[in-house]
């Protein structure tokens, strides 16, 4: 089966490679034509209904292929300079709205698929009002941006290190919805702090977020210290409890299944920064987060799994990519995976996606 297989990496150590690699049809990796080869990729969105289109979220800006991942061209993004770009999104019901997430945290939108973007503003939020928070530097960022499936004038955000966002207005205006998961910090296994003193820094810690229309309003949030949901739009959460079932709990990112709107996949890893065996996985739940299995069998992650990406059509095709280059696909709905290994130069893998 041909399928087209494409990894962003980040300039993690002197002589890397930070860029966007692809292999078409198992064959060898290479670096893409017009992304810089110092840049960072931290999104890859294949567009779900644009045949060949395909955009990357980079430290450089947004870039655009419209033929498969091929050849590439920067956007031009008012003002964005000095910006890094770590999500993009399209809109579920408009093909050619976009949004792209940033750092400093913000928010840009295009109604143009990419031609011409408008700056939505900086979500308020609550780490900005603690000390010892990094919010306005590179280690706060939106990571992820979702649209509620019954209604995507509600729009929710997770932010590293800023935690839970949310629009009600089609992502014209942000709010903060952070105050009940860092409650949730109260618990003490839910206490971690690693850049501020305070031990509610790792449920803010937000690197995805999913919706599903089993259950329009609810969203799932994978952060630092584990997978939780919110119903009400995060006036109250609830842990998936994912760690009863698997080994390792650091919720690295989320999806929905595309054939099924009760299955949803995350993957796991020990920390950020593992290394050694079996410190990273994928899990995927049946019943929306109340059990979990893994569902890469077979496969052995010797670093953790900074991402994942299910097709954007296909709910066979499934991939992710550990921070040390390894990538792992399947293309029969997790029966069997297949590995390849960036090659030696490439700096921390971030992003994966599968055409």
């Amino acid at each position: 089966m041909s399928h087209v297989l494409l990894v962003g990496t980040a300039v993690s150590r002197k002589n890397s490679v930070g860029t966007l690699y692809r292999a078409a049809s198992d064959g060898d990796w290479n670096p893409v034509e017009g992304i810089p080869l110092d840049t960072g990729v931290q999104a890859i969105t294949p567009h779900p209904v644009r045949e060949g289109v395909v955009y990357a979220a980079t430290c450089s800006g947004i870039y655009k292929s419209k033929d498969g991942g091929q050849r590439w061209n920067r956007l031009h993004i008012p003002d964005a300079e000095g910006k890094e770009f770590w999500s993009l999104s399209v809109h579920p019901k408009k093909p050619d709205t976009l949004f792209a997430g940033c750092s400093p945290v913000g928010v840009y939108r295009s109604d143009d698929g990419g031609e011409t973007w408008t700056f939505c503003g900086e979500p308020e939020a609550y780490a900005e009002r603690i000390e010892g928070l990094p919010w306005r530097t590179a280690s706060s960022r939106v990571m992820r941006i979702v649209f509620d499936a019954s209604n995507p004038d509600l729009m929710f955000g997770a932010v590293e290190i800023n935690g839970f966002i949310l629009s009600e207005d089609g992502g014209r205006t942000w709010r903060d919805a952070s105050a009940q998961l860092i409650k949730l910090a109260d618990q003490p296994r839910l206490k971690n702090h690693i850049v501020s003193k305070h031990d509610f820094e790792g449920m803010i810690d937000g690197h995805a977020v999913c919706t599903t229309p089993a259950a329009p309003g609810s969203v799932f949030y994978a952060c630092r210290t584990g997978l939780f949901a919110t119903d009400d739009l995060g006036r109250s959460w609830r842990s998936l409890n994912v760690g009863n079932y698997a080994p390792i709990d650091y919720g690295r990112d989320v999806w929905l299944a595309l054939d099924d709107p009760n299955t949803i996949y995350t993957a796991l890893s020990l920390h950020s920064r593992a290394e050694g065996d079996s410190v990273g996985a994928i899990y995927r739940s049946t019943d929306l987060g109340k059990s979990w299995e893994r569902a890469d069998k077979g496969v052995s992650p010797r670093s953790t799994v900074m991402g994942m990406r299910v097709h954007a059509t296909d709910p066979d095709k499934v991939i992710d990519v550990t921070r040390g280059g390894q990538v792992f696909w399947t293309v029969d709905h997790c029966r069997s995976w297949r590995e390849a290994q960036l090659p030696a130069n490439a700096g921390d893998a971030y992003c994966a996606a599968i055409l």
